[in-house]
């Protein structure tokens, strides 16, 4: 997803490509991070490079200044809907393949699982199940 601030012009966008969000100036995260590396590589597939106004050391960082106005972030939407509540932070979903996140829960059997791990995954997958796209 990438969190714009409210008024932002990409903020009524039903989706965005990463060239037109490339565009604006960015809230990034540390060079040491996967979503770094991952936004790096696919800029340079398309001839471009990001400008970044701030990098922060979290999501949560990161939203909170895109609300601020001070820029634009690509970030999960897992860890966004909380930040929209007060509309100063709008999503726009990335129209990319690489874009859209596929979560795996790996155990050998259900079987061995302990109490908290099994009602964990029993958790997730009920989630999962009520999310679309999931």
């Amino acid at each position: 997803m990438l969190a714009v601030p409210g008024g932002h012009a990409l903020a009524g966008r039903a989706s965005v490509r990463l060239a037109e969000a490339l565009d604006h100036p960015h809230v990034g995260l540390p060079p040491t991070t996967a979503v770094h590396s991952m936004l790096h590589r696919e800029a340079a597939a398309l001839g471009r490079s990001f400008n970044y106004r701030v990098v922060v050391s979290s999501f949560d960082a990161a939203l909170r200044v895109v609300g601020a106005g001070l820029g634009v972030s690509v970030v999960p939407r897992e860890v966004s809907a909380p930040h929209t509540l007060d509309g100063r932070v709008r999503l726009v979903p990335l129209n990319e393949p690489w874009a859209q996140r596929r979560f795996a829960i790996c155990f050998r059997r259900r079987e061995d699982l302990n109490v908290a791990a099994g009602r964990l995954v029993d958790h997730l997958c009920s989630q999962a199940a009520q999310t679309p796209g999931a």
